[in-house]
């Protein structure tokens, strides 16, 4: 089964790489290379469609993919992350908010691999229902594409003020992030209803050739859950992350020949980035989890600019597997929303579960989830709307660290968060603002 995944990823790369290839007219035949009416067209050309957007999601490599691009800005423009010397300019600038450029990769990066995303998982919604999948597998590769499109666009929206929801090569508008979270949103609900509409049974096909080695429905009601109370739509929050179980790791793989893009991207690799020990220094004493996430066994190095940096922990394998969420996130979800609708007694409760774990409740090879082992705070220190917000604030920076979240949170906890980032929002990449009409030169 390995084998036939690496097969299959190989292949739906190259098959993905075709569809997105954008609008140049140079129209060069590769013999070798089916013709994209071919892929959109038949059963096994949308399985490896299917499964190879997944791998343009996760990526592969240094640079690829929008988990490294999600890490690698969030890290880097807050309090996470910071550059050695080896760093690229680009890279130092997003640290120290200097200099950032529209021209930048890491600044277009999130933008191009969000829209190469989006446009794979457009092509399946077009064109799947047209082959002959069978009932389950056809529902499940349509909650797939919305599902990865609204991660997507969920992500870009948190780089960027404006961003189209299509990847058409016409004139695109810019929408506002109300209208991107609406599309979000919508999405994941008709993946949640696709994954409804046929019993389990019949999704065994789709899970065994495409979704492998994580529950897709439960990855639609977490994304549901963060996106939700992204949104403000706090009750749907809470029902949404009251459904995803605490027990189970899903997560992206990375077997050879393919790389975790964080190894690839940190000491382990190019060695552009390290954690800070600012990071470590402000933690509670108590807490565990700065040393799961970074090495305090080892000394520390100076970075550029002249920081105290720690070598990563996690992700120090370049197979290491990444979580598409962690599992305390729904709690911490549940915690915020319910801090924010005045239900304190119940976000109390919620935090010092998160707290008091001491034992992983789920684990995947090498990784498990990680947890505080602290004390449980008094209910005189979370009687507050204000001190619920401060501890919550606390508890995502490290619970969710290098997850991609960080600067989506110290934008909604404003100074709560104890951090200001370095860059507000990126501007939109040099080309989108050139080539598409309805930009409007940005």
């Amino acid at each position: 089964m390995r084998n036939l995944l690496i097969q299959r990823l190989r292949c739906a790369v190259l098959l993905t790489a075709l569809l997105g290839a954008g609008a140049c007219e140079l129209d060069l035949t590769n013999p070798n290379s089916p013709p994209e009416e071919l892929v959109l067209t038949t059963p096994e050309g949308i399985i490896a469609l299917a499964v190879g957007m997944q791998g343009q999601f996760a990526g592969a490599s240094v640079g690829s993919g929008m988990v490294l691009n999600s890490m690698r800005s969030s890290g880097l423009v807050t309090d996470e992350l910071s550059t050695t010397s080896r760093a690229l300019a680009a890279d130092r600038a997003l640290g120290t908010g200097v200099g950032v450029d529209a021209s930048f990769g890491v600044v277009s990066s999130p933008y191009t691999t969000a829209f190469r995303v989006v446009r794979s998982a457009e092509e399946l919604l077009a064109s799947a229902p047209s082959v002959g999948l069978g009932p389950g597998t056809l529902a499940g590769v349509m909650a797939l594409a919305r599902t990865y499109k609204a991660m997507s666009l969920g992500i870009a929206i948190q780089h960027y003020q404006q961003i189209p929801v299509t990847a058409t090569l016409e004139a695109n508008p810019l929408q506002p992030r109300a209208v991107v979270l609406d599309t979000v949103l919508a999405l994941l609900e008709q993946a949640r209803a696709d994954l409804g509409s046929v019993p389990a049974a019949q999704l065994a096909d789709f899970n065994a050739r495409v979704a492998i080695g994580y529950n897709l429905g439960n990855v639609v009601d977490a994304m549901l859950a963060r996106y939700y109370l992204i949104d403000g739509q706090y009750q749907a929050a809470i029902a949404a992350a009251a459904r995803v179980p605490l027990n189970r790791l899903n997560v992206f793989t990375y077997p050879d020949p393919l790389r975790n893009p964080i190894w690839a991207y940190s000491q382990f690799g190019l060695d552009y980035v390290r954690g800070t020990q600012e990071f470590v220094a402000e933690a509670d004493t108590s807490d565990d989890r700065p040393d799961f996430w970074l090495r305090l066994d080892q000394g520390m190095v100076t970075g550029s600019p002249a920081v105290p940096l720690r070598n990563l922990r996690q992700y120090s394998d370049r197979n290491a597997p990444f979580p598409i969420y962690l599992p305390d996130e729904m709690r911490l979800i549940q915690a915020e929303a319910y801090t924010r609708l005045g239900m304190l007694p119940q976000a109390a409760a919620l935090v010092n579960a998160v707290r008091t774990q001491c034992t992983p409740s789920a684990t995947v090879g090498t990784f498990s989830e990680p947890v505080a082992c602290m004390p449980a705070l008094p209910v005189t220190a979370l009687d507050t709307q204000t001190e619920l917000l401060v501890e919550i604030a606390y508890q995502r920076r490290y619970e969710l660290y290098l997850q991609g979240l960080r600067w989506e949170d110290v934008r909604r906890f404003g100074a709560l968060s104890g951090e200001t980032p370095s860059v507000q929002w990126f501007p939109l990449p040099q080309n989108e603002c050139i080539l598409n009409p309805a930009a409007n030169n940005c």
